[in-house]
């Protein structure tokens, strides 16, 4: 059984699983198959009418005809659209019949839905055949209804019943229109209206019917006017056909014809589409074209009777073995055009059966002109040697014996031998002396068959080729064989390409190591066989950028190939080393427990102890890895874990590894919680600003105040900025968080000055993260919302990290440039944390250095601490830069600050940060400060006083 049988004939396909009348019609018009249904509407039983031809079963010649007609049309692959006939059912009722086509692609035949209406219903209804013509329309599997001419239901069959799902007392006496379905536009009403007045005498509509449990069911609607003895009308009979299974049908007729449309229109080469008998369902128009054929004249016929007496045996052949074993084969073949006129022909048979096309493909290309040189060329030796010697391809002739009798200069070339070396030896065995590789019935010069294959030739000069060998046999003139000819290219480089783009979609092309995608193939394949267990072992370097930055990138490519072979090498043999991405690298090590892995984690680290040469110097690296362990709901999953293990590794000092167990899963599922929690903080503005006062150290005068964000969560309380700061640089809410600090803030100073709570000289410092300084809106936004504040740039002071800045220092300070620019504050915030502050100092627009809390801290402790603030003071006022020291808290440090020459400073000696109402009750931040930490007094408005 074919697909299309299959297909026809299954539980709900469009014969027997249809409730219409449906027959599968054979082209010459055989019935091959008919359904419960039509053989209902015939009273006929199956036998009856299988064999029959539908010429037959009109009631006179013009439906014949008619029927004929179009099958012509179908044959051609078209549905006909649809036509109507008169038939007789076997108890002798006049049935008007209209049919509808759907011609199958790879079903030899079409289907057609049958839509039917008794002819004699008053005669039938009112006569001696009541009884008959009543026990036809109860019994009828076609849902029928009569009317009267208030469009009134009253008389409905069961089929009817049963497509609405009503019983007959719901429906006699109901109005049509009450039946239709909230999505029926109401159209067909107003054609049934027209019917009824006696405008027409029949009507086509579509409805979409309600069901009882209020289902729509689109139906097509055919009713015909009854009328009285007297010819005044007297209500009207309908046909119900339920569209449901059709527009199936329609859907799968509309997919096959844009399939062959699609394939019609990108076909600029010659194809025929087979089914497996060799007939033709389709040829493409460039075929059709080239040979001078119609459409019609092809298809349903035997691709064969267009093809030369003495080729027929051999494609047949080749078109047996293709739909036997599948894949492709290709043979040389003559085709007739119109004017019977032979085409040499270049084949490629495929068998796409088992796919959506449904047939055998065959790739035809006109070698007439090939076939036709080769005869000139056997025909005359020396035209063929001209045209041989300056072919692009390498030509090799054998006689009947299979020893070579000529070569080209090409050929020679390829080959690197001298042609007295090729000369009078076998091709195989010049191509392959020693193994015979290739099948040598390929190249038997005592068959007539064609052939291409490849093989690995070893040239003289020690390296590997690889050639493309292309045979066909010679004959003379009488169709003697008289030797075959080879065309030999070399293909190595394209075959070398084509493993390197193989290579290439599975390999990180910097490295050499295994990309991201065979990472994760290998990480799921090792999950599926894993036996004591599968670990990921994430490895981030450690300050990797900052190398990068420094050296330049060529640099940076040069540390991150020794780091892989490093890493490789630490490996164990069976472990799969890839590279993720940037300066992240992935181990997945199978059969292993927390305990190996750990011990692979640690060689890892230690294979990186050593310095790297980089640029002519030298630069130390660590990394921090991150350890997860199967079992894992999946490969992904347990990158997440590996990647959340790494990032506790990192935070833990870097150099470290961190296995994941329940305490990150939690604190993992904690910072989601939590960020989905910010991000509505934010939405719904409910964080708060507090602001610390930054002091004069000379006069006690308060320069500015830093905006400190606050964020009291309902449920876990006040929740400390270091937190909730770094779960928004976890989850990407930074630049969301530092554009509401910008806008609060700048609202808040102005609301404070107005009130005289803060001197109008004094700034606001806002701190601003790096994924905000990469934003490229950032400029624009800053200025639009510090202007509609009513302030100036002057008015705020940006705050960055070292650390901020070094992640992309480039874009950094060119953003940080513009913003100077236009009058803002720029500082960098805990100076003196970093590695790579005073080689980016002197490029960075600055206007204030604040010394970190941790050395303030120690100054009176710690010798270093103190040297350290003391040469940030003094290279502060050597690059002109305003000083401002961080977390004063005793008298002593302020002295001590003040007597190296530090400018200013903010800590809890002389306020902790309050919120904006504090300020304005008590004056915290319009106070004029005595520099040991008391107030002297509150000032409105302007602080010199």
């Amino acid at each position: 059984m074919t697909p299309d049988e299959a297909w026809l004939g299954s539980a709900g396909g469009p014969v027997d699983g249809s409730t219409l009348p449906v027959a599968v019609v054979r082209p010459n018009g055989d019935l091959v198959r008919v359904n419960d249904a039509l053989c209902g509407l015939l009273g006929l039983e199956r036998p009856q009418l299988l064999g029959r031809r539908l010429q037959s079963l009109g009631t006179s010649d013009a439906d014949a005809e008619a029927a004929a007609r179009a099958l012509d049309v179908a044959r051609c692959g078209r549905a006909s659209g649809d036509f109507d006939q008169e038939w007789a059912a076997a108890d002798g009722t006049r049935l008007r019949v209209r049919l509808a086509w759907v011609v199958t692609a790879r079903f030899d035949g079409m289907v057609s839905e049958i839509t039917a209406f008794c002819l004699e219903h008053d005669a039938a209804t009112h006569g001696p055949d009541e009884a008959r013509f009543r026990g036809r329309f109860e019994r009828s599997a076609m849902p029928q209804t009569f009317v009267d001419v208030r469009g009134v239901l009253t008389e409905v069959n069961e089929a009817f019943c049963r497509l609405v799902d009503r019983p007959p007392h719901e429906l006699v006496g109901l109005p049509v229109r009450e039946l239709n379905h909230r999505s029926d536009s109401g159209e067909a009403d107003g054609h049934l209206a027209r019917l009824l007045r006696g405008e027409v005498g029949t009507v086509q509509t579509e409805r979409i019917l309600g069901r009882a449990d209020g289902r729509p069911v689109p139906a097509l609607v055919d009713a015909a006017l009854l009328r009285d003895a007297c010819g005044r009308p007297t209500g009207a009979a309908a046909f119900v056909q339920d569209l449901t299974n059709l527009r199936g049908v329609e859907r799968r007729r509309q997919q096959q014809e844009d399939f062959f449309l699609a394939l019609a229109q990108r076909a600029s080469d010659l194809a025929v589409v087979t089914d497996a008998a060799g007939r033709v369902l389709y040829a493409s128009p460039a075929l059709t074209s080239m040979l001078g054929f119609a459409t019609e004249d092809v298809v349903y016929t035997r691709g064969t009777e267009f093809v030369h007496e003495d080729d027929v045996r051999r494609t047949v052949e080749v078109f047996a073995r293709v739909v036997a074993d599948g894949g492709a084969e290709t043979t040389t073949l003559r085709v007739r055009d119109a004017a019977g006129a032979w085409h040499w022909m270049e084949e490629t048979a495929s068998n796409l059966l088992d796919t959506a096309v449904g047939g055998v493909v065959c790739n035809l290309r006109d070698v007439t002109d090939r076939v036709r040189a080769e005869a000139a060329l056997r025909a005359s030796e020396s035209r063929y040697r001209a045209i041989a010697d300056n072919a692009d391809e390498g030509l090799w002739v054998t006689a009947p014996d299979g020893l070579s009798i000529y070569v080209n200069s090409r050929l020679v070339e390829i080959l690197g031998l001298a042609e007295e070396q090729i000369l009078g030896r076998p091709l195989l065995d010049v191509l392959d002396p020693d193994e015979h590789r290739v099948t040598r019935g390929r190249s038997d010069p005592t068959t007539r068959a064609a052939g291409r294959y490849e093989v690995t030739y070893q040239h003289p000069d020690g390296g590997p080729r690889i050639l493309s060998v292309s045979e066909a046999t010679l004959d003379d003139a009488g169709g003697a064989l008289e030797g075959s000819l080879a065309m030999v290219s070399d293909v190595t480089d394209a075959r070398r390409l084509e493993d390197e783009l193989r290579r290439a979609a599975l390999h990180d092309t910097l490295t050499g190591l295994p990309n991201r995608a065979l990472l994760l193939d290998r990480l799921q394949h090792a999950l599926a066989r894993e036996t004591r267990g599968t670990a990921v072992l994430f490895v981030d370097l450690d300050r990797f950028k900052i190398v990068n930055d420094a050296r330049g990138h060529a640099a940076g490519d040069d540390l991150l190939v020794e780091v892989a072979a490093r890493l490789r090498a630490s490996a164990r043999p069976a472990d799969t080393v890839a590279r993720f991405g940037g300066d992240e690298f992935l181990v997945v090590c199978e059969d292993v427990d927390e305990r190996a892995a750990r011990a692979v984690a640690a060689g890892l680290l230690s294979s990186l102890d050593q310095p790297f040469r980089v640029a002519g110097g030298e630069a130390a690296l660590t990394a921090s890895i991150g350890v997860a362990l199967s079992p894992a709901v999946s490969a992904a999953a347990l990158l997440r874990q590996a990647d959340t293990a790494m990032y506790a590794a990192k935070v833990a000092g870097r150099s470290q590894v961190r296995v994941f167990d329940a305490e990150l899963a939690a604190q993992a599922e904690e910072r989601f919680q939590l960020g989905s929690d910010l991000r509505r903080a934010l939405i719904g503005d409910e964080l708060r600003l507090h602001y610390q006062p930054v002091i004069d150290l000379r006069t006690g005068q308060v320069l500015g105040a830093e905006a400190l964000a606050r964020w009291t969560h309902p449920t876990h309380g006040a929740v400390p900025p270091d937190r909730f700061v770094a779960v928004a640089e976890d989850v990407g809410l930074a630049p969301r968080l530092d554009r509401w600090a910008l806008r609060r803030a700048a609202r808040d100073v102005g609301e404070l000055r107005r009130a005289g709570a803060l001197a109008t000289e004094a700034y606001v410092a806002v701190n601003v993260s790096a994924r905000t300084l990469s934003d490229p809106g950032l400029e624009d936004w800053v200025l639009r919302n510090v202007e509609a504040a009513g302030l100036t740039p002057a008015d705020v002071l940006l705050e960055v990290t070292e650390s901020a800045i070094m992640a992309d220092a480039s874009s950094a300070v060119a953003l940080l440039t513009r913003l100077r620019g236009h009058g803002f504050g720029v500082a960098v915030d805990d100076f003196g944390t970093g590695h790579s502050s005073l080689a980016y100092l002197r490029d960075l627009p600055l206007s204030v250095l604040k010394i970190d809390r941790s050395f303030v801290a120690e100054l009176t402790s710690d010798a270093s601490a103190l040297a350290i603030a003391a040469s940030i003071i003094e290279l502060a006022r050597a690059v002109g830069l305003t000083v401002v020291a961080e977390g004063v808290e005793t008298r002593q440090d302020a002295e001590l600050l003040r007597g190296l020459g530090c400018d200013a400073a903010q800590g809890w000696l002389w306020s902790a940060a309050v919120p904006p109402d504090d300020a304005r009750r008590t004056g915290a931040l319009g106070r004029r400060y005595d520099v040991n930490g008391d107030a002297t007094g509150h000032v409105r408005g302007d602080v010199s006083g």
